[in-house]
């Protein structure tokens, strides 16, 4: 289960207790704002920038997230309600004037992407709204280890190791008679830190830094998700 954001409130989130928040606040901190949010969900992160002080843009292709996250909008003090703004559009085909010194792709947002078109359509996004030097950060789910191989003298079973689930999030939207055909399923992929550092490279983007969890743990191929840092 979700745990509180920094202003008390439950989220609906995609991401456990661990502290991504701080995270995420503190890596655009330090680059400075605006930021760019891409699967901003219903805002829970995006609202937590802008209450650090940082200009925000949210982009989500679901237009029920969006609208959550608006709704969380006159909960917030004007100054922080002037510092977000949200939209509605697809990320693999997003292509704004603006530009950032920071992209983030919080909540396993790269997970929509059901195919390795679809990541490579999604980090172009990222790229072609970059600054220079500024960095790409994201966590996304890492895929369960593959089951340990028997030795010959083991008995079915006594070698293998319980496969981790992997965590799927599934959301309906209702279409209205004659509207195009919105999000209507998404179960989170995962994806290798391998598949990921092609797609990045083949994007021009260079991945820096990897963590295993938001506390700076370094990664390794046992944990369930993967944190990366990756530069422009």
């Amino acid at each position: 289960m979700a745990g509180n954001d920094t202003r008390g409130r439950t989220p609906l989130s995609l991401v456990g207790q661990e502290p991504d928040i701080p995270f995420y606040t503190r890596q655009a901190a330090e680059h400075g704002g605006p930021v760019l949010v891409l699967g901003a969900a219903n805002g829970r992160v995006a609202w937590a920038l802008a209450g650090a002080g940082l200009s925000v843009l949210g982009v989500d292709p679901s237009e029920r997230m969006v609208q959550a996250a608006e709704e969380l909008r006159s909960s917030e003090p004007p100054e922080v309600a002037a510092r977000v703004r949200f939209l509605h559009a697809d990320p693999r085909s997003l292509r704004l004037p603006e530009r950032f010194p920071v992209v983030l792709a919080p909540q396993h947002a790269l997970g929509m992407m059901g195919s390795q078109e679809d990541l490579e359509a999604f980090l172009s996004t990222v790229r072609h709204h970059l600054e220079p030097e500024g960095i790409f950060v994201y966590d996304v789910l890492n895929p369960p280890p593959e089951p340990t191989a028997l030795r010959e003298d083991e008995e079915p079973g006594a070698g293998l190791e319980p496969r981790r689930p992997v965590f799927a999030f599934h959301l309906r939207e209702r279409r209205q008679p004659g509207a195009p055909l919105g999000i209507r399923r998404l179960k989170l992929r995962p994806f290798t830190a391998e598949e990921l550092d092609a797609a990045m490279k083949a994007c021009g983007l260079m991945p820096r830094e990897r963590y295993g969890r938001f506390d700076g743990k370094p990664f390794d191929p046992e944990d369930t998700r993967h944190i990366g840092v990756v530069e422009g």
